[in-house]
């Protein structure tokens, strides 16, 4: 199991009073290049508590912030308009979120929780989720923010560097084609290519940087296994 330190609450930015389902959500996820549902858990509009993604899979909700987190999103957080930020929670939800949040603390011995709009410029989720749940957690969501994810883009040295190259290298060398790549320590223009190539193969998001989901892929690539998905 990996290290989880932290629980980032969302909102799936849907109209109040609008169903969404969890099948709905990858479809979204997997339209921006992810490997589906990027959230670990989804209360539905009737308190319902789905599972998304598995908690043992590093998610895909919170830019930079997602190695060590648990993503919990409810349905709704935008009002009827479909553009104007609101905290839509029903009762049912409201009661179901501080189940879902109290289990996985004591899981998990999670020691912190934050909304995503602690961590960028959105609203999302439309209410103050560290204000409201800091009780749970003795007061400590205003602590330390979380470890970034590491990322490796161009520019960059280093032996971290080295080992992706080297990593490239031999998926082109298991696919039987050849690329530029030699062995080396700089992220430059060569590894950039190479990583969209392996991005594309894979149908993740095409960026060129390496963070959790490309070095994921790269270990099932070399594996000979298929693209990760998030509902299997």
């Amino acid at each position: 199991m990996r290290p989880i330190s932290e629980i980032i609450v969302h909102c799936t930015a849907t109209p109040e009073g609008r169903a969404v389902t969890v099948a709905e959500i990858d479809a979204w996820h997997r339209a921006r290049g992810w490997s589906g549902i990027g959230y670990h858990r989804v209360i539905g509009l009737n308190g319902e508590r789905w599972a998304g993604r598995p908690i043992d899979k590093i998610g895909a909700h919170c830019e930079g912030h997602n190695t060590g987190t648990i993503g919990v999103t409810y349905v709704g957080g935008v009002a009827k308009d479909g553009r104007t930020a609101k905290d839509t929670r029903t009762p049912a939800q409201k009661q179901a979120l501080l189940v879902e949040l109290t289990e996985l603390r004591d899981r998990f011995n999670i020691g912190k929780i934050s909304g995503h709009n602690e961590y960028a410029a959105k609203a999302c989720p439309s209410f103050d989720a560290s204000k409201e749940y800091d009780h749970l957690f003795e007061g400590r969501s205003k602590g330390p923010r979380a470890l970034r994810d590491p990322l490796l883009v161009r520019g960059m040295s280093g032996e971290a560097v080295t080992e992706w190259r080297d990593r490239l290298i031999a998926w082109r060398k298991a696919a039987g084609t050849r690329g530029p790549l030699r062995a080396g320590g700089v992220f430059d223009h060569d590894v950039e290519m190479e990583t969209i190539a392996f991005q594309r193969s894979r149908g993740i998001a095409v960026d060129g940087k390496v963070g959790p989901q490309t070095l994921g892929e790269m270990e099932l690539a070399l594996a000979a296994r298929p693209p990760f998905q998030a509902l299997g």
